[in-house]
């Protein structure tokens, strides 16, 4: 059985699978061999390609590309993703798919990927590539959130506190210790070219997709295919606010909270008071000042159709 002709041609170039191993604690590699089994048994077309250090899938992408690859599935988390997305933006020819073997896989999530492989891998053979927006901070690209303050915050310390430490429980560790670290960002914030509002943030967020850090969800109404960012922004809060906030953010019931900014835009520009690291799905690659872009239909995802 060759792919189906909506995802991939007609089988006519063999799908591209670029697997991180480590990925997801390093379950990616389980993962994508349940997912592998689904694929032969359905006599599946396909070539894998496996990272081997960070930034290399970005180079296996680039390879698939020369090589005449129309279709090409990244399998991993986020950051995974990101990359393999990096090669393909631009390229209006080229279709991407998921195998959502991270940790948090946000982007998957948001744009409706089932975690379970055999489900996944019969939407890779089975599903229609459709339009998803993209955003643009400065020169780079992101699928699911970009963000500063506490959230790069929590990432710092999830990153460290991984060492020995398996699934969500580095997260769970890193927000407390977050909490305790937490940074004031003194910022210039602008939607769309206007007026320049200051203030001081706790966190600032331009959102495709509606959550992040593996299910916050800090974006309850963003829609990856809308033409729009999300903007979630809280103004700064003091210990025991915050506290009450997170549970809201979890749920993704904190808009209209008074603390709370929520608005949609095609562009934020924001400007600090000193220099602040800026996450782009989940990696820490820019600095402010910044501008996020969205960037309609730049990629086109083989998903579920959106209600």
């Amino acid at each position: 059985m060759e792919i189906n002709e909506s995802a991939a041609q007609g089988g006519a170039r063999p799908t591209v699978f670029i697997v991180n191993p480590i990925a997801g604690s390093k379950q990616c590699e389980e993962l994508f061999a349940k997912a592998e089994a689904r694929l032969k048994a359905r006599g599946a077309e396909y070539r894998v390609l496996y990272s081997e250090y960070p930034g290399h899938s970005v180079e296996l992408a680039k390879q698939a590309i020369a090589e005449g690859a129309d279709y090409i599935v990244a399998v991993g988390g986020d950051g995974t993703i990101s990359e393999v997305v990096s090669v393909i933006v631009g390229r209006p020819g080229v279709r991407f798919g998921v195998l959502p073997f991270g940790t948090g896989n946000d982007f998957a999530s948001a744009i409706g990927i089932p975690t379970e492989p055999e489900k996944a891998a019969d939407l890779l053979l089975d599903g229609k590539a459709f339009p998803c927006d993209l955003g643009r901070v400065n020169t780079k690209y992101f699928t699911n959130v970009a963000g500063l303050g506490f959230d790069v915050d929590v990432l710092r310390s999830v990153e460290k506190h991984k060492k020995g430490k398996s699934g969500m429980l580095p997260y769970v560790i890193g927000i407390m210790d977050a909490i305790m670290h937490r940074h004031k960002i003194h910022c210039f914030v602008s939607l769309d070219g206007g007026e320049e509002e200051e203030m001081d943030a706790l966190i600032i967020t331009a959102c495709n997709g509606r959550r992040f850090g593996g299910g916050m969800v800090v974006a309850p109404e963003a829609r990856p295919d809308d033409g729009l960012f999300d903007i979630c922004i809280s103004r700064w809060v003091g210990f025991f606010r915050l506290l009450t906030l997170l549970p809201l953010f979890i749920k993704g019931k904190h808009v209209g909270k008074k603390p709370i900014i929520y608005k949609r835009a095609r562009t934020i520009s924001v400007r600090t008071e000193g220099e602040f690291t800026v996450e782009l799905d989940g990696e820490l690659i820019e600095k402010t000042p910044v501008t996020c872009t969205v960037m309609p239909g730049a990629l086109r995802v083989v998903r579920p159709a959106f209600n």
